[in-house]
């Protein structure tokens, strides 16, 4: 065991263990796009009594400007705050999808700090959602999570990791997501390297899960994850989920073997080679060095092409987030 990880390459399991299970300690759920965080959303709030909604952006997007409001503990600036943030789209969304409608006289109410206000919020989300444990997901979380700790010394954080081959063949199929398998690989590797250095400022409060553990290894990785939230080993949330094992779908893994070009593995490969060997997925053993010139052009498709998708759906919003031929 090297630098407290197992030969496998991931934190043993007392690692992840929390010594405190405040349930008014935030839970962040984060992961590179399309590694199945969604999914995992939807269990906590099916087992774990956690009202969690999609894509908290507005933690990391006014937690990274908090400068601009200067003293919150001036009435001007903490008014300042409250109206730019009753303003976020996050909170249209909130009221369009979940039917929450945030009682801001609540939140104005708490200590006029950011962490503070944010808590009050999950909670109220929380409550509309009739669950106790408070939280978000949003794989950005994961880039930005040395602010996440300041933030919530507290908080403890859930990675879920998947096959980068698997994450790049779904971003293709996605008008947001990353055009090409070079682009995806370093996205990938990069999002993996620099969660795994931040997660050494949380130790106990970090937990690693790779969604196809969930697929394939469900009662062990679920009691895990269970322990990690609950602090108990008492196995409710496992059972009840293995209640429902039938509805898995352990296809969906190493699906990059059938529909991923033998070009592609080995770019992928690689760029990310070591970091898929690092998380315990297998390699095909070809690597493909992409010139320099390559390397620039699939840059700049990559960019191109999501800002046109970009565009193409604010000019016609109808147009969905998947690709209409994927």
């Amino acid at each position: 065991m090297e630098n407290g990880l197992s030969d496998s390459g991931y934190y043993p399991a007392e690692h992840f263990i929390s010594k405190s299970m405040d349930s008014d300690a935030p839970i962040f759920l984060t992961g590179f796009a399309r590694s199945g965080t969604t999914w995992v959303n939807h269990l906590f709030r099916d087992y774990f009594d956690a009202g969690f909604v999609n894509e908290g952006q507005f933690i990391v997007s006014f937690g990274l400007h908090l400068h601009r409001y200067e003293n919150l503990k001036e009435p001007g600036n903490h008014r300042r705050l409250m109206r730019d943030l009753a303003k976020d789209r996050f909170f249209s969304i909130l009221r369009r999808n979940y039917a929450i409608e945030i009682d801001w006289g609540r939140v104005g109410a708490v200590k006029p700090e950011f962490p503070a206000i944010v808590r009050e919020v999950l909670r109220q989300i929380a409550e509309g959602l009739g669950k106790h444990r408070i939280g978000s997901k949003y794989p950005v979380f994961g880039r930005y999570m040395d602010l996440m700790n300041t933030l919530f010394p507290d908080c403890r954080v859930v990675h879920v990791i998947r096959d980068g081959r698997d994450c790049a063949l779904s971003h293709k199929r996605m008008t947001w997501g990353h055009q090409n398998t070079y682009s995806a690989a370093v996205h990938w590797r990069d999002y993996l390297r620099t969660l795994r250095s931040s997660a050494e400022k949380l130790p106990g409060r970090y937990l690693e899960i790779r969604y196809e553990d969930l697929l394939l290894n469900p009662e062990s990785t679920m009691q895990i994850l269970e322990h990690f939230v609950t602090g108990t080993h008492q196995d409710f949330a496992t059972r009840r989920f293995l209640e429902k094992r039938g509805s898995l779908k352990p296809d969906k893994v190493g699906q990059w073997r059938r529909a991923m070009s033998p070009h592609s593995q080995a770019v992928f490969e690689a760029v990310a080679g070591d970091t898929l060997r690092e998380y315990g997925y297998s390699l095909i053993g070809e690597k493909h060095y992409l010139s320099s010139l390559s390397r620039a052009g699939c840059i700049i498709h990559d960019r191109v092409s999501r800002e046109a998708w970009h565009w193409a759906r604010k000019i016609v919003p109808k147009i969905p987030e998947h690709k209409p031929w994927s």
